[in-house]
């Protein structure tokens, strides 16, 4: 065989290849490509759930499937094949979703998503204060709710009012009074987006003339030992179920004062600038006791207390004076 005609088969033959290579590159499979596997939302409470998309493609356009698997929690087909619902389990801790995508012809891409699941503690209201205790008719004042939370939450603020009208939003807000004096509530709700949400209420007097001075609120334990200062934030006092407490209020004003009890738990006794309040009889209960002091022109003025009734007696009760003032 000559040298001419060798060169020319060699030549043939490495056309040949180049040209099955290209044909591969052009006709051939091609692996899918998933762009992205997003959940949302990415964190959860035990038992939550969540969306996730396996955002895929395919370079030859082959119609592609989707094994989606995990190994804790459970998946939930959506009716597409690229979406699933993964519902948590009861556990608290880090958790991978994992998709194979496939064309069909033996090409396979996989992707995974890592899903949080924790528990939630509600925000915590420390205070709800007002720029003064009381205002005249249709004047206004700066309302704020000084509130946290543990888990670090993003927390939101639902302002309502029984009376005038709410300006503004977040945790400062304006609060100006209708025309007619009285007593009014002003509410807040505090929400941290998972689940998690606290209540707080601020009673304020519209009067025409200064009300009464409520110089504090002294609360007595009745035949018994179980009043402290809370543990809980958010509380003044920690009390125990179903205990008796005698509350006084001290007051100052010009004629003869009324006193109007309100308590949201519990049950209160008796009448005057004393009363007795009886706890609540379950336990991890709240109560705010709130006494109204009016005057013979009805100018009035509000302050409360925040009990806590805790899950046990642990630690230590009683007071070496007896009563506490608040």
């Amino acid at each position: 065989m000559s040298k001419r005609r060798c060169l020319v088969i060699v030549g043939i033959v490495a056309a040949a290849a180049l040209l099955a290579v290209l044909l591969y590159t052009i006709l051939g499979d091609h692996r899918p490509v998933i762009a992205s596997v997003h959940a949302e939302p990415e964190l959860l409470l035990r038992l939550g759930s969540c969306r996730i998309v396996c955002n895929a493609t395919d370079p030859d356009g082959d119609e592609l499937s989707y094994n989606w698997s995990a190994a804790r929690g459970a998946i939930e087909m959506t009716g597409e094949a690229d979406t699933i619902v993964w519902r948590a389990p009861l556990s608290v801790g880090f958790y991978d979703v994992h998709v194979a995508v496939t064309d069909g012809r033996g090409g396979t891409a996989t992707g995974r998503v890592t899903v949080t699941v924790r528990t939630n503690l509600s925000p915590i209201i420390s205070s709800l204060i007002a720029d003064t205790d009381w205002i005249s008719p249709s004047d206004s004042i700066q309302v704020t709710c000084n509130a946290s939370d543990t888990d670090g939450d993003e927390l939101s603020y639902e302002w309502t009012t029984d009376g005038g009208h709410i300006s503004g939003s977040g945790a400062v807000v304006t609060w100006t009074a209708p025309q007619k004096v009285g007593t009014y509530n002003i509410t807040v709700v505090v929400k941290d987006g998972y689940g998690g949400e606290e209540t707080g209420k601020l009673s304020l007097g519209v009067n025409l003339a200064t009300p009464p001075t409520v110089e504090e609120l002294r609360v007595t334990p009745k035949g018994h030992e179980y009043l402290r200062n809370s543990h809980t934030a958010g509380y003044d006092y920690d009390v125990w179920l179903n205990k008796e407490y005698d509350i006084q209020c001290v007051a100052i004003g010009t004629g003869d004062l009324v006193y109007e009890w309100y308590c949201d738990d519990g049950w209160i006794v008796g009448e005057g600038s004393t009363i007795t309040w009886i706890a609540p009889d379950h336990k991890y209960a709240e109560a705010t006791v709130t006494v109204t002091v009016l005057d013979a022109e009805e100018n009035g003025i509000s302050k409360g207390i925040i009990f806590y009734v805790p899950s046990c007696t642990c630690g230590s009760w009683g007071l070496k004076s007896g009563e506490i003032t608040f």
